[in-house]
C-alpha cells in the first residue's frame, strides 16, 4: 500500500504547488523580448533621469499599490543604490512562460563596480510590468567584470 500511496501523495502535491501546470520559462519571442526589454529600459532611463513617478509605471499594479511614488524611491535608493545610481546598463537573456518573465541584467555602478540582477515580470492587461529584482551574487574572481 505505501508503494501506491507515496506516488499519490507526490501526485496530488504536484497538483497543489503547480495547480494549472504553469508552462516553463524559454527565450521569449522576438516581439516578447522586445516588449519586456522596453519595459526594463523604460525603467532604467526613468531612474538615471530621477523621474521616480515614471519608473514606478513600470512596476506591476500590486507594487503601485504598495509603494507611494515617495516610498517606491526610497525603497529604491535604498535597498537598490547601484540600480537607482547606476551608469551602464547590458541585458541578457529574456525568457518568459506567457504570463511571466525574467530577464539577466548587469548593472555598472557609479563607483565602476559590476552588479547583476534577475527581473522578474508579470503580464497585466496593460502589458508587461517589472514584479521583482534580486541581486545575483557574483563569485570572489568575476567582481568587477561584466558578465
Amino acid at each position: 500500500m505505501r508503494v501506491v500511496s507515496l506516488p499519490l501523495a507526490v501526485a496530488v502535491l504536484f497538483l497543489f504547488v503547480n495547480p494549472g501546470g504553469v508552462r516553463p520559462f524559454q527565450p521569449s519571442q522576438a516581439e516578447v523580448r522586445r516588449q519586456i526589454v522596453n519595459v526594463v529600459e523604460g525603467q532604467f532611463e526613468a531612474l538615471r533621469e530621477g523621474d521616480f513617478a515614471r519608473a514606478r509605471s513600470f512596476a506591476a499594479t500590486a507594487l503601485q499599490a504598495q509603494f507611494s511614488v515617495m516610498a517606491f524611491e526610497r525603497m529604491v535608493k535604498e535597498g537598490y543604490p547601484v540600480i537607482a545610481f547606476w551608469r551602464e546598463l547590458a541585458l541578457g537573456a529574456v525568457q518568459d512562460n506567457g504570463l511571466e518573465a525574467v530577464v539577466e541584467v548587469s548593472v555598472r555602478s557609479r563607483r565602476g563596480q559590476f552588479h547583476r540582477f534577475r527581473y522578474l515580470l508579470l503580464r497585466e492587461e496593460s502589458g508587461w510590468r517589472v514584479n521583482g529584482v534580486f541581486e545575483i551574487p557574483a563569485p570572489p574572481a568575476a567582481r568587477g567584470q561584466l558578465a
